[in-house]
């Protein structure tokens, strides 16, 4: 009687494991690496650098977990086992390297992207809605967890004459000096990575 009772809660165990599993691996949660297995990349989508090097900071703050690839550059998603995406946000839009990726990866990328950032002038809400934006182009069903609005910079001396000229106009609008500056914050880039970090340890 002892001998089937423990076969019952063997096969039981075994049952009960394999639907968590299952459940897990639905939900695109990883169920069976470690950390130092598991593969991280990010990938951005970055038009005069604030982007690029948000991402720089955020994998430094992952202690170098993460490779880093521009959206033109980043091509075989099958070898990572998680995704940080992250864009700059041009005219209320992702950059349109980010938005060609998505579209060609949307697919694949639903159970694997575990952070998103976003590189702009908005902050609060204006900020959080480019995260949904960004969330919704890829048609996940709810903005991951981890998820960030970082500020960038304005460097006169890499625009293109269509932004200079944009960009001249707007500040003349809100009567404002149309001046270089640097917003980007190392630190906080550091943090978010490892809040990632943290995350992806679990």
């Amino acid at each position: 009687m002892r001998t089937k009772i423990s076969i019952f809660l063997l096969v039981s165990s075994v049952i009960v494991f394999f639907a968590i599993a299952t459940i897990a691996q639905a939900k695109g949660l990883d169920t069976g690496l470690s950390l130092k297995e598991k593969k991280v990349v990010i990938i951005y989508g970055s038009r005069y650098g604030a982007t690029a090097q948000t991402a720089r900071w955020i994998a430094e703050g992952m202690q170098g977990k993460a490779e880093v690839f521009s959206a033109k550059e980043a091509r075989n998603l099958a070898a990572y086992d998680l995704v940080i995406l992250g864009s700059g946000i041009y005219n209320d839009q992702l950059h349109e390297d980010m938005l060609a990726f998505l579209e060609k990866n949307k697919g694949e990328l639903k159970n694997k992207v575990i952070a998103l950032f976003v590189v702009c002038g908005a902050s609060g809400s204006y900020a959080q809605n480019y995260l949904i934006m960004f969330a919704e182009k890829f048609d996940f069903l709810a903005v991951p967890t981890l998820t960030r609005a970082f500020n960038g910079w304005l460097r006169k001396e890499l625009l293109s004459p269509e932004d200079y000229k944009l960009l001249e106009n707007y500040y003349k609008e809100i009567n404002q000096p149309f001046e270089n500056y640097d917003n980007t914050d190392k630190a906080k880039c550091l943090q978010f990575g490892k809040e990632i970090l943290e995350a992806i340890s679990k």
